[in-house]
């Protein structure tokens, strides 16, 4: 679980609850410090704001070494 006032970004917390608010429908004022967002919810809110900058997939060669 990711609590809000555990994002220590502080441009990041504004952006995430930012996206939460305008998913909920509500004011930003409305998203408490103490929301928690499970793990898989926090990925895919982190997925989405990437894809709204146009980030897309990470760029450049893929090397895995065992």
């Amino acid at each position: 679980m990711i609590r809000i006032r555990e994002i220590l970004d502080e441009e990041l917390k504004k952006r995430v609850v930012a996206a939460l608010a305008e998913r909920r429908g509500v004011s930003v004022a409305a998203i408490p410090d103490w929301f928690e967002l499970d793990d898989a919810d926090y990925v895919d809110l982190l997925n989405d704001l990437r894809d709204a900058e146009g980030g897309g997939e990470l760029e450049g060669p893929r090397e895995f070494r065992m």
